[in-house]
């Protein structure tokens, strides 16, 4: 008898030590899935633990959910509570550090526990730049005035005189403006180029009080020009939404070359050219090259405006401060004035004045079109003048002006 009861409380302990360890088992199976040996838990994180899993974002959200829960306390024999109660006080890395599988993708471990949404492809590559690109069209007409005085009895002041008038112009550009947000600054510019049809020559002399006593006439045609502009400026705060003002210095090269043909007479004291309306010279020869480079220096504003959600007036005024200009003249029939270019001018201390104006309307939420009204002109009575063939001495440049204006077309892209 005593035989049987001691195999009975042999087997009733055998089943309580064996439920005893399935049910720690289960415990720490639940704490530490697909446990794997020299795994990493993020990048360059390398663990000694061989105990630590490599498991995916959501696995690991489930071992943080399962470590942070209040589980009841398994059913099991009194032997084996010690074993289960003391599982949880354990070290635990992931505790108040895991939130979500959001927090693992945007990388803020320890972060708020509320959760986040995912940055935007704006905000996550938002440059501190923007950029216009663009291309113009300018049909103008110009005019070029140049007079100089030789200081000789008994010739006037100004002794000569040469107006270039209404040339038109038909010119393409491409521009560009880079803002940098963070420190208001921003660099634009344009370089351009295209002809100039049309328009005629008038060259006067005079003697003292004025009398002219030479007057032609010639047609102009087969030019050209060329130009460019840099601007370094600063933009303003500015409260109201939909407006912008800024302020720059910048350079600007300025190159027109002109062509005339034949010489036309016009009524003059004595008739020293000849009858009045005497083609003295044809049409189909070229008389004089006018060849004119302007460099200058320019301080200038802009401003732009919102007119609702598509359209944009915009505009900048510039002042010229300063400016100095080269001009090489070939009267290409005066042998006795030598090779050419066989007038050289040099002119210093120009002034004037730049300005536009253009209204826009956005096609698509990053392209613009536009039309607008461009001016520039600059102005010197400052300068030199020498002949050749000995280019001495120098005589007073009394005049020198260029002047153009017109309407613009563009199309503009910002990114």
């Amino acid at each position: 008898m005593k035989r049987m009861v001691y195999r009975l409380l042999d087997l009733a302990l055998a089943v309580a030590l064996s439920l005893a360890i399935a049910s720690i088992s289960q415990v720490r199976a639940a704490e530490w899935p697909n446990i794997r040996d020299s795994d990493t838990l993020w990048p360059g994180a390398k663990l000694d633990n061989p105990q630590w899993p490599n498991v995916s974002a959501d696995e690991l959200a489930k071992i943080d959910a399962s470590l942070h829960a209040t589980a009841p306390a398994p059913a099991a024999p009194a032997v084996a509570a010690p074993a289960v109660a003391a599982a949880p006080a354990a070290p635990t890395p992931f505790a108040g550090l895991l939130k979500s599988a959001d927090d693992l993708v945007t990388g803020s471990l320890g972060g708020p526990s509320a959760p986040r949404a995912p940055l935007t492809f704006d905000q996550r590559f938002q440059s501190p730049f923007t950029f216009e690109v663009g291309t113009r069209y300018w049909y103008s007409i110009g005019q070029n005035r140049f007079a100089f005085t030789n200081n000789t009895f008994p010739y006037g002041n100004p002794t000569s005189t040469l107006d270039w008038d209404r040339m038109q112009g038909h010119s393409g550009e491409g521009f560009f403006r880079i803002d940098h947000g963070p420190s208001h600054l921003y660099v634009k510019g344009l370089v351009g180029g295209g002809i100039l049809r049309g328009g005629d020559l008038d060259d006067l002399d005079f003697l003292v009080g004025q009398l002219n006593f030479s007057n032609t006439t010639s047609a102009v045609s087969g030019n050209n020009l060329a130009y460019g502009i840099v601007d370094l400026g600063y933009s303003f705060d500015v409260p109201s939404a939909g407006v912008r003002y800024g302020a720059f210095v910048g350079y600007h090269y300025w190159h027109e070359r002109m062509t005339a043909y034949g010489v036309l007479c016009n009524a003059d004291l004595n008739g020293f050219c000849g009858p009045a309306g005497a083609i003295v010279v044809p049409f189909s020869t070229a008389v004089d090259v006018f060849d004119t480079t302007w460099n200058a220096m320019r301080v200038g504003g802009e401003a732009r405006y919102e007119l609702g959600e598509r359209w944009t007036l915009s505009g900048e005024v510039a002042f010229v401060p300063y400016a100095w200009m080269s001009n090489d003249d070939s009267h290409l029939l005066r042998a006795d004035l030598g090779p050419v270019p066989n007038i050289i001018t040099h002119g210093w201390r120009g002034i004037g004045g730049e300005a536009e104006a253009l209204i826009n309307y956005k096609v698509l939420p990053h392209f613009d079109i536009g039309a607008g009204f461009r001016y520039w002109g600059i102005f010197t009575n400052s300068g030199s003048v020498d002949f050749g063939p000995t280019f001495s001495p120098d005589y007073p440049l009394t005049k020198f002006s260029t002047q153009r204006y017109g309407l613009l077309l563009q199309a503009k892209a910002t990114f």
